[in-house]
């Protein structure tokens, strides 16, 4: 990943510096900003300490205020893949209500003195001094099921994904058309939290290691790790519950031939803010 700046305004976003899924409106695009962080472990007790009091309290006011946030999430990485590695243990994710917007100065830096007690330059130059921004990451949300409100203490699943060349199109469909009713019925029957399906807009390029993503949020640790382990044909029978008559094996196999698992990795929700009464959504 490469750094990707995104006006003075993702300065909210980098905060400390930084899985809410939005309803699918009609020829409406929302976006999330990612920012990952490499955290010294004798700073992360300031680090954290410092999101749940002041850090919250300024999405807070950014929200009140007017910014399109509808989801500020710190996320500690409890496992990670190791291919390819990547040296961060934090990220801060940022859901949009459309495109992140330019920011308005003026009433960026009156939050920022309410929140924090102190200047926007002040509070970023203190939380940067706390964590090392190791790359940014800006995506399109493409799919996501209605979703409870995330929450400190949430577990995220993320699975990054390499779309096979010149089958786009066809993974979209397959997203919208299979992979969001599936994840739909697993929220109804308390199996899952929210859901979302997203694409890279950058970076980008061919030699993008991923460019999607699918998150899936649970409750805790133990809905993340269950002990029991599922029936054999469980994926089956859910399958069967959503498209009766249609094939399993095929709808397997079209999954495979449109995409290529780069990387998983599992999050805990550290500190969740959300915009009241706005749509939720995972990584």
């Amino acid at each position: 990943m490469k750094r990707f700046s995104l006006a003075s305004f993702l300065a909210v976003a980098v905060l400390l510096s930084t899985a809410t899924a939005f309803a699918q409106q009609a020829q409406r695009i929302n976006y999330r900003v990612t920012n990952y962080f490499n955290v010294a472990p004798d700073k992360v007790g300031a680090m954290l300490d410092d999101a749940r009091t002041s850090g919250r309290k300024l999405i807070q006011e950014e929200i009140a205020s007017g910014v399109n946030i509808t989801s500020w999430v710190l996320l500690r990485t409890a496992f990670c893949g190791v291919t390819p590695a990547i040296n961060y243990n934090y990220a801060i994710s940022v859901d949009f209500d459309g495109a992140p917007q330019t920011p308005n100065v003026s009433a960026r830096d009156q939050a920022f003195r309410k929140a924090t007690g102190m200047s926007f330059q002040d509070y970023t130059q203190k939380v940067n001094a706390l964590r090392t921004n190791v790359g940014s990451v800006l995506y399109r949300v493409e799919a996501a099921t209605p979703s409870a409100q995330t929450k400190d203490g949430n577990y995220i699943n993320v699975t990054r994904w390499k779309i096979t060349a010149g089958r786009g199109g066809d993974y979209g469909n397959y997203v919208q058309n299979m992979l969001l009713p599936l994840n739909s019925l697993a929220v109804k029957e308390g199996r899952s939290t929210g859901w979302s399906a997203s694409r890279v807009v950058s970076p980008g390029g061919g030699n993008a290691p991923f460019n999607a993503v699918l998150s899936n949020t649970v409750k805790d640790l133990a809905a993340a790790l269950p002990t029991t382990a599922p029936a054999p044909n469980q994926g089956q029978m859910n399958f069967t519950k959503v498209f009766p008559g249609q094939n399993f094996a095929a709808f397997a196999d079209l999954g495979q031939a449109l995409r290529t698992l780069v990387r998983t990795e599992m999050f805990e929700v550290m500190v969740a803010v959300q915009r009241p009464g706005g749509p939720s959504a995972s990584r």
